[in-house]
Parts: structure tokens; sequence; C-alpha cells
């Protein structure tokens, strides 16, 4: 069984349940673990009954986990319990594993679609040799979870993005505080913080060892509103100027496609991660909407950046536009194909999909596996058997 982490700032009632009758951005939020059922297809009291909410409790410092960093996770409460378990199950991953996927859904997604959707990124991004994900930490936030209240969801996620940017301040505070022999207040925070997220040993005894595994972010359709929200609410604040995330990741994004211009929050989302991928579909019928009835600019899933000329150079952009049309590239070499599980190689595409071209990334196994590779860190150059260059960092997908 594996355990994964979700974030919500859904109203929790006393009795540690959600309360689906409240739908308001709450300016806090709980930690729960999530353990996945062993169940293919779990029933939805099985996808309830795998949560468990962790003591809930404010915390601002974290020097007493360097104090003793073998203490059992399941003793501390919060944000306490949630770095240390990620820490020691990284640390001790096997190799070629353990990073851990930070996520955000898009619009229409109630407490129980979320729980289904984060069982089946387990089963697509956790379970295949291919990934190199093992752990994930789902933001859950409060969505309406029905198609008719698209302006209200929209509200809803722009005030969800700033609560990210006070978990964030918590991420760089435990990096701080547990990595920084000198304290919180060490002039060389920001540069152990972000040898900590590359990976990197320094020889302090004093110190934990660094786990030399990465965090990666991910965002699909109206969650790339929550994750513009969340840049904007750090990129101001020096001390949060911190490249925590391996790959950032924006999928048929809900978002101007103006938004990775300079001028715009995401242009500085590079500076939080080593690479920056864009994955757009110009027959997502669902963004097709979205841009012609919701909103008054195209989105970014659909058409991809307005100027690619203009978005930062760590920025790759991939059209899967292509996908579904008669093959001009392998969709995988042989290696990868062996090392993928039947349930990605054999996936099906569903009807959902077909109609509307808008989740490619539970959907779609040639979108799987190049975000398997993303994730990776495979470079641009060696993922050339897969993907079609169309221009400096511009890439196709083909069946």
């Amino acid at each position: 069984m594996t355990t994964h982490w979700i974030i919500t700032n859904r109203r929790v009632n006393a009795s540690d349940q959600v309360d689906e009758t409240v739908h308001e951005p709450l300016p806090t939020f709980r930690i729960a673990k999530f353990d996945t059922p062993a169940s293919k297809s779990p029933s939805d009291s099985q996808l309830a009954s795998a949560v468990s909410f962790t003591q809930d409790q404010y915390i601002d410092d974290y020097s007493d986990l360097r104090l003793d960093p073998t203490v059992d996770p399941d003793t501390l409460p919060g944000t306490k319990q949630l770095f240390l378990a990620l820490y020691s199950e990284m640390l001790t991953s096997p190799k070629g594993e353990g990073d851990t996927l930070f996520f955000l859904h898009g619009f229409n997604f109630s407490w129980a679609d979320c729980l289904r959707h984060l069982h089946t990124l387990h089963q697509l991004y956790v379970e295949p040799a291919s990934s190199p994900i093992s752990r994930i930490v789902y933001f859950s936030w409060p969505s309406f979870g029905t198609l008719f209240r698209y302006h209200d969801d929209q509200a809803i996620a722009q005030p969800c993005g700033a609560l990210l940017g006070r978990l964030f301040s918590k991420v760089v505070r435990f990096y701080a505080d547990f990595f920084t022999a000198a304290g919180p207040a060490a002039a060389g925070m920001l540069g152990s913080a972000a040898a900590a997220a590359a990976g990197t040993t320094v020889g302090l005894s004093s110190r934990p060892k660094f786990c030399g595994r990465k965090v990666h972010i991910a965002a699909h359709s109206m969650g790339n509103q929550v994750l513009q929200e969340f840049i904007r609410s750090i990129r101001d604040y020096t001390h949060l100027r911190v490249p925590i995330f391996g790959e950032a990741v924006m999928l048929n994004a809900d978002i101007a496609w103006s938004c990775l211009e300079q001028s715009q929050p995401l242009y500085t989302l590079p500076e939080f991660c080593d690479r920056l991928t864009v994955y757009n579909h110009n027959s997502d019928d669902a963004l097709f909407v979205s841009e012609s009835t919701k909103n008054n600019e195209k989105r970014l899933g659909r058409h991809g950046p307005r100027d690619r000329r203009v978005i930062a150079s760590r920025t790759a952009v991939v059209d899967c536009s292509d996908l579904g049309s008669p093959p001009k590239k392998p969709a995988m070499d042989a290696q990868m194909a062996a090392r993928a599980e039947a349930s990605i190689a054999d996936l099906q595409v569903s009807s959902r999909e077909r109609l509307f071209d808008h989740w490619g990334y539970l959907s779609r196994k040639e979108v799987i596996l190049d975000l398997h590779r993303v994730l990776r860190g495979i470079s641009q150059s060696d993922m050339d058997n897969f993907r079609e260059q169309r221009g400096d960092n511009i890439f196709r997908l083909h069946s």
C-alpha cells in the first residue's frame, strides 16, 4: 500500500469529514493521508475510507526535527508530519525512484472526484517503472464539482493560489530549519534550500543528509489559475525565491495564452524549477468553450503561448494536436516499452478524451510516457525519437 498526501482548504468538520455543502476558499488548510486502495476500481466509500486527517496545529519552527530526524513522523502534527515523512521516504527510496509530484486539479472537481483522480494518478504515475514518482501531494481546492459553476470555481481558484504561497513559505522554512545548522536566520538559507532541492550533498555532520530526490509540480486546466496566483503571491519576496521544484508542468491550461509573457506572474515560474513544460492541443473542446463563452482571451492549453519568442528560455512547449493522426514518429522505443506497465502501453483512449482532447495526461499513452520522460529530467535532445522539433523548444507529439 502506498500512502499519498492531500492538502485541502475545503471545510472539514469536527469529525474530520469534508463538508461538501460549503464552497469557499478558506484561508487555512488541513493535511490528510491517502492510503491507496488495492482495488483497481475502488468504490466511493473505499476511497473515502482511505483518507485520514492529521492533527491540526499551527507550526512556524521546524528546527526540533533537525535535532532528532529519526522521530516517527506519525507522532507529529500538520506540516511537521508531512515534511518529515516525505523527506524520510525520499531519502530511503531505491535508485531511480523517490520523487514527489505536487498536483493541482482543475475545474469541476468534487471531493469524491479528487479522491478518484488521485487514485488514477497513482496508477499512471506511481505504479509504472518508467516514472520516477513515488509519492503524490494533491491539493484539493473547494471546486463546486459541477459544470454549471465555472465562474464560481474561477473565483475560488485565485485565492486558493495565494494560500499555497503560505504553504510554500513553510516549505522554505523547513529547508532552513532542517538543513541549515546555523538555524533559520542563517545567511546561507537560500543556497541551502536550492542545494537541497537539487540533491547536493554538503559535508556538515550536524545536518541531515540531502535526499537527492526532486519535488515536481503539475497543474491541469483551471488548476493553472491556482498555479498563477501561487506564483504571484511569492515572486516579490526575496526569501521565497528558492528553486525548490524539479520539473513544472502545465497541462491543457485553462489560462490566458499570454500568461507566460514577461509582464505576467508565470513568466517567473522557471526561476522556481529546473524546467517548465507546457502541453497544448488545438482541438481541446473544453478550452474552446472556455475561451468562447467564459473568457475574453485564447487559452494556453489550446493554442500554446501567444508569442513563443518571449517566453523564458527553460520552457518547452509540447503540441499534442496530432495525436490520433497517422503515425510519424514511434511513440516509444523498445527500452521504454519494456519498462512501461501494461496499463500504460495498452491504455485505451477514453470516449471523453476522443470528444474533448482535454485529458491526455490521463488517457493518451503518448502524453503519459512523454511526461514520464520529462519527470525523469531527460533532456530535449534525448527525446528526438518521440517528438518532432518545430522550433526552439517547440515540439510536436505524434501517435
